[in-house]
């Protein structure tokens, strides 16, 4: 018997930054609260790293302290682009549960010395006894929206801030 390759849910937006500083930004959750909506950030202060776990709360009062869906994660992945030399940056989370579980991830591709393309992947399912296929297109819908909010808004704060 055959494993199907998971439901892959992905979404690009081409940034103003070299990739390194891109990559510097964009795959530290520690930032993510501010383009994710709705959501904290609950974890080590230090950058990211394989090995190292982190847990983000989504939901209406998740920024005030409040219970919200929680999404545990550890870094499985953590590789810094080059542009000088074309390399691709990528940065590879497992997702832990307790509601989801699969793996997300971002890319970042240089493009030239002053733009990348950030590309933000996800293969996730909601934990349960739910049809595999059919649990990850519906996660899916919902994970698509999210991720090109997230990816706006981040692109948004690039142009917003300058490239500094």
């Amino acid at each position: 018997m055959t494993t199907r390759p998971a439901y892959r849910v992905e979404v690009s937006r081409l940034v103003p930054l070299d990739a390194e500083a891109a990559f510097a930004r964009v795959s530290d959750p520690r930032h993510h609260p501010r383009w994710i909506p709705l959501t904290r950030y609950d974890g080590p202060t230090a950058a990211p790293a394989p090995g190292v776990g982190f847990t983000m709360v989504s939901g209406p009062g998740a920024r005030r302290g409040r219970a919200g869906f929680v999404d545990r994660m550890t870094t499985l992945q953590h590789v810094a682009p080059s542009t000088a030399e074309g390399t691709v940056g990528r940065n590879v989370v497992r997702k832990d549960g307790p509601a989801l579980s699969g793996t997300a991830g971002l890319d970042v591709v240089p493009v030239d010395a002053g733009r990348s393309r950030v590309v933000w992947w996800e293969e996730v399912r909601l934990v349960g006894p739910w049809p595999r296929r059919a649990n990850e297109r519906a996660v899916g819908l919902f994970l698509r929206a999210m991720l090109a909010v997230t990816l706006w808004r981040f692109s948004r704060e690039v142009c917003s801030r300058g490239r500094g």
